[in-house]
């Protein structure tokens, strides 16, 4: 049988999610698939957790409160594609002035873990704003790492548009049009992630301000998790502003490579225009060329070809367009 726990003061109580009573007071954790449970608690306290909540509302006298937060997926990895090392995380609160309850993902939250651990060192008249305070807490931790890790990625993603710059990779192959790119898709995921991190302390900010309204003593404390909040999502815009910066620093270069190919083609062109003249022009079939008699001829058109070669070549180096 499916068993999801309920967490009152430091106790934890195992509670069977199929018909069994559910308890009045604490921290009751469910999954978003446990059907039996969700259903139980529809029967019990009159909730309906299984719905789509997208912004706070009340109901039955409980606040719902929603978060979808970008939390970090696997502890110590700070590169790679920024999509690959964090996950979505949906979670839904219930809370009234008794119980408080969350509907989490499958996956397991670490955040939420170490939120447990410490609720159960609260002393027993805690309430259960004083337990969401903890929760948020955990969660704008996670949140603030989710940050950090992004930096990360968006510190290599520099390295990786300052060789793209300097038109060589540490190897020394020449840096191409395909690895600029490369670096264009990754950042797009890195600022993808950063508005979707922005958004989600939104949330937390949202909800810690309506939590903060009837939270009493502990307004003090929500004021202080608002400032962490807010300072959190100042950092992510500038991570944001560092993502814009490196793209603005890999079009740049993009558009210089492009200019360069252009102008190695317009040099090729002028170069070779005028000997094809010339080859053109002896190549037609008069009926007399004085030049076919000459004993010398063929140095005499070889030499004029290579002067007018040489002398576009020459200027065009004078000028620096070669540079």
């Amino acid at each position: 049988m499916t068993e999801t726990t309920a967490h009152t003061g430091s106790t934890t109580l195992p509670v069977p999610a199929a018909q069994a009573e559910l308890p009045r007071s604490g921290w009751l954790r469910v999954r978003a698939t446990d059907q039996a449970m969700l259903a139980n608690i529809r029967r019990q306290y009159e909730l309906e957790l299984d719905q789509q909540v997208l912004h706070p509302v009340y109901e039955n006298h409980f606040a719902l409160l929603p978060l979808d937060l970008p939390l970090p997926d696997s502890p110590g990895s700070g590169s790679g594609d920024p999509g690959t090392v964090f996950t979505g995380a949906r979670i839904l609160v219930a809370l009234n002035d008794e119980l408080l309850i969350t509907v989490e993902p499958d996956h397991p939250v670490e955040a939420l873990a170490t939120a447990q651990t410490r609720i159960a060192r609260l002393p027993e008249s805690a309430t259960t704003r004083e337990a969401l305070l903890v929760i948020i807490e955990g969660l704008n931790d996670a949140m603030q790492d989710t940050v950090d890790r992004i930096s990360l990625v968006l510190n290599r993603l520099a390295d990786e548009a300052v060789d793209s710059s300097g038109g060589y990779k540490i190897g020394g192959r020449q840096v191409g049009v395909a690895d600029i790119a490369q670096t264009a898709v990754s950042l797009g995921g890195a600022e993808e992630l950063i508005a979707r991190t922005v958004q989600g302390q939104l949330m937390l900010e949202r909800v810690a301000r309506r939590v903060r309204r009837s939270s009493g003593h502990a307004a003090q404390e929500y004021s202080t998790l608002l400032s962490d909040i807010q300072g959190g999502r100042r950092h992510a815009r500038f991570q944001h502003a560092k993502v814009r910066n490196i793209q603005q620093s890999l079009m740049t270069t993009l558009d210089l490579k492009q200019n360069q190919i252009i102008k190695v083609f317009t040099v090729v062109t002028a170069v070779f225009t005028p000997p094809t003249l010339i080859a053109a022009y002896y190549g037609q079939n008069f009926a007399n060329m004085p030049e076919l008699a000459l004993p010398w001829g063929e140095w005499f058109v070889m030499g004029t070809t290579a002067i007018f070669a040489l002398v576009p070549l020459a200027y065009i180096k004078r000028k620096g367009w070669l540079r």
